[in-house]
């Protein structure tokens, strides 16, 4: 089959305003644009639940911890989600209700969110919250060895072991999600009857990015091997860190894949682990969204940190002074702003699981002819 790229920028207002506006190709051309239809809004249909969850993990005999979020039953409501960095460090949702019922409209797709490293399950909240309101049942595990919590306690592990660790987590939060869906575990009754099995995507951030596509890739390493997974259906990376994965492994994946990826990120770079993947990874599509002036942090709630951490009278000033320095890249002057950056990042995020998990298409860019659209803060890239 042969592969047609195609390169759209997507106006600052699609979020908004649903809308866009179609640049002229130049000439006399014939050719017509493909209008896309609206990205998703931020927040969708659903009320969302969450839970903190405890799942037994086989390759290590450890427990893993994890948030879960999913579609909360009709006209939902308790005491919102509280997220806690430390006891006296934290910020209660906006959106998600502590231990709501879940819906019980049916089975819904499954996305399994990996975080970057030193990060926690909960760091993008606002991304796994807009999912599960779209009618996807999520979880996000902590990978041990590679949190916030482990860098402030020395506890860290190598590279090598997590390039190892990581995916066998995904493979251990997917078993154990459907277990629970299936009757064939009794460990959370919540969740059965509640995954459609075949409707599954991942998505990470930075090495979670990695993460991502190593479990659909495979991957081996000094710490050992990893096999492909192949109930995944499509994955997203945010700000993806891809260098640890080879040529052929990159180039073995046959699955619909979107990297996004700043213009000022510093930590992985466009030229560096954006571009490669997209280069190699043969999908089809495989998406590059490269947005102007994002970074990496663009990506997670680290700017929201930044302005509501130092407003409680007992957060540690460490925790303070750590975000401070996750902030430098994402968070003020001279970048996106950080409420478009969340526009972008979710409604596409949304619109590709839409699309190539649970199977209803809203958004007409990742198919179809050559379409050119203009705008200053974004540009895709879809290969097919």
């Amino acid at each position: 089959m042969s592969k047609r790229t195609r390169i759209l920028s997507i106006p600052a207002l699609v979020a908004i305003v649903g809308s866009l506006l179609l640049a002229a190709c130049g000439g006399s051309s014939s050719s017509k644009a493909a209008t896309p239809a609206p990205m998703p809004a931020r927040s969708g249909t659903y009320a969302v639940g969450h839970d903190t969850i405890s799942i037994p993990d086989p390759a290590t005999g450890k427990t893993i911890s994890a948030d879960l979020w999913y579609p909360a039953g009709d006209g939902a409501t308790g005491t919102p989600t509280r997220y806690s960095l430390l006891p006296t460090a934290y910020f209660d949702s906006k959106v998600a209700i502590e231990k709501a019922p879940i819906n019980n409209a049916g089975s819904f797709p499954f996305v399994v969110y990996s975080h970057g490293s030193g990060g926690q399950s909960f760091v993008a909240s606002f991304l796994t919250e807009d999912i599960a309101s779209h009618g996807y049942v999520v979880l996000s595990a902590n990978h041990a060895g590679n949190t916030a919590a482990d860098q402030l306690l020395g506890t860290s592990v190598s590279e090598d072991q997590n390039d190892f660790l990581r995916p066998n987590v995904v493979e251990a939060e997917i078993n154990w999600a459907l277990a629970q869906s299936s009757g064939s575990a009794s460990a959370y009754p919540v969740l059965k009857g509640a995954i459609d099995e075949k409707r599954i995507g991942l998505v990470g951030h930075s090495y979670g990015g990695y993460t991502a596509l190593a479990t659909v890739s495979g991957h081996t390493g000094p710490a050992g091997t990893t096999k492909p997974d192949p109930r995944i259906k499509a994955v997203v990376g945010q700000a993806p860190y891809t260098r640890r994965l080879s040529d052929s492994e990159l180039s073995g994946i046959k699955i619909p894949v979107m990297l996004m990826v700043g213009t000022k990120d510093i930590t992985t770079p466009l030229a560096k682990d954006s571009q490669r993947p997209f280069d190699l990874i043969t999908g089809p599509p495989v998406v590059l969204a490269v947005m102007t002036d994002a970074a990496h942090q663009s990506f997670t709630d680290v700017c929201m940190y930044l302005d509501e951490i130092p407003k409680l009278p007992a957060a540690p000033a460490a925790v303070a002074a750590a975000i401070q320095v996750q902030a430098k890249e994402g968070c003020g002057e001279g970048f996106m702003p950080y409420e478009r950056d969340l526009e972008l990042a979710s409604g596409l995020t949304v619109a590709f699981l839409d699309e190539f998990v649970a199977g209803t298409p809203n958004a007409s860019w990742f198919s179809g002819k050559t379409a050119t659209i203009s705008a200053p803060d974004i540009t895709i890239s879809v290969k097919r």
